[in-house]
């Protein structure tokens, strides 16, 4: 096992994007740095046309790092998954039935995951019964969302022989 130290906010941030139009995050298992490259690089890059002068100022910071990542052979750089809708909604699922007290919000809960946006539709029930009652079962679910993305991220990086290096 590998211990790198890890800027584990960042990756845990990357990771958690469901979205991966904007670009590819990469850990760098040597540092432990989560380096961003953003899909204008990216593509340019694949299709030979990457030159710094082509890109604004601000992308042009992440073509260094994309030749970098594009070049290197000692599997240096890992591209970081995304999670994605399957898995939050497998966890709301279990936070519902394992997590959730109240039967009337458990019900509603039940069935805002059924819904055609089951993510969107939990949240606003979620907000909804803390706006009227004031209870804090949003921040509950964000506690255990939060414990479930983090061992998501372990296991990636257990997987790829990667143990997180604490300072003491």
């Amino acid at each position: 096992m590998k211990l790198v130290k890890i800027d584990m906010e960042a990756l845990i941030e990357t990771i958690s994007h469901v979205d991966d139009n904007l670009g590819k995050s990469f850990l760098d298992t040597v540092t432990g740095e989560v380096i961003y490259i953003p899909t204008e690089v990216t593509l340019a890059l694949e299709n030979g046309t990457l030159k710094e002068n082509s890109f604004d100022n601000w992308l042009k910071e992440f073509v260094n790092a994309a030749i970098l990542i594009s070049d290197d052979d000692s599997n240096r750089y890992l591209g970081a998954p995304l999670i994605d809708e399957g898995f939050y909604i497998k966890i709301m699922n279990e936070y519902v039935s394992k997590i959730v007290g109240n039967q009337d919000l458990k019900l509603a809960l039940q069935k805002a995951l059924k819904n055609k946006e089951p993510i969107k539709s939990f949240k606003h029930i979620l907000m909804d019964k803390q706006n009227a009652e004031g209870e804090s079962e949003t921040e509950e679910w964000y506690k255990y969302e939060d414990n479930c993305i983090k061992k998501f991220v372990k296991t990636w990086l257990k997987s790829n022989d990667i143990e997180q290096k604490y300072l003491n």
